[in-house]
């Protein structure tokens, strides 16, 4: 089922908006509406009016949902010709200007939703196939590593940091001197 709207003596010649109507034929409606709105030509602003137009007949008329709707059809057609103006010209001659009209036609129907799910990564060649491989590898040894950090703890290697239950260390002793004087001096003693 399609929805269509037309706009019928639009005032641009319908070469200057067959242009805008090629650009967005049989691309969803969001993207069509974006590439309208980006396009930097006249005619690309009637022409988006009458795909909101199109939208708007379907939701309304065919209960479709706005959201998976897609052009189908989109052509310009010529209008009459009947605005007619004279270029003056040497030697007492008129050149014929036209201004010429077109009839716009926008039909959209509706489509299946997309699923939501993840693309698949293709297998990657030659020097990109390498480097993938070799940043698995490196994840999977952090992962090992990381396991086996679990497993056993990490002993000190240097004697300061080696300590044997019941004795202190040679940096604790230090540290304990330093408060002791620290706290005989706020006393006001001597």
């Amino acid at each position: 089922m399609e929805a269509i709207a037309r706009a019928r003596y639009v005032r641009t010649s319908p070469r200057k908006a067959r242009l805008v109507v090629d650009a967005i034929r049989g691309k969803e409606v969001r993207e069509a509406l974006a590439i309208l709105r980006y396009t930097p030509n006249r005619a690309a602003r009637i022409v988006e009016k009458v795909v909101r137009s199109a939208v708007a007949n379907a939701e309304n008329n065919f209960h479709m949902d706005a959201d998976n709707l897609r052009i189908s059809r989109a052509f310009v057609d010529g209008g009459p010709n009947i605005i007619k103006r004279l270029r003056y010209a040497p030697m007492g001659r008129g050149y014929r200007i036209i201004k010429r009209m077109s009839h716009i036609t926008i039909a959209v129907e509706e489509t299946e939703p997309k699923p939501d799910r993840k693309a698949r990564r293709r297998p990657a060649t030659g020097a990109a196939a390498k480097r993938a491989a070799a940043s698995e590898a490196r994840v999977g040894e952090t992962k090992k590593v990381s396991a086996i950090a679990e497993e056993k703890p990490i002993e000190p290697t240097t004697e300061t940091q080696k300590s044997v239950e019941g004795e202190e260390t040679q940096t604790e002793v230090e540290n304990k001197a330093d408060i002791q004087d620290t706290e005989s001096e706020g006393k006001g003693g001597a």
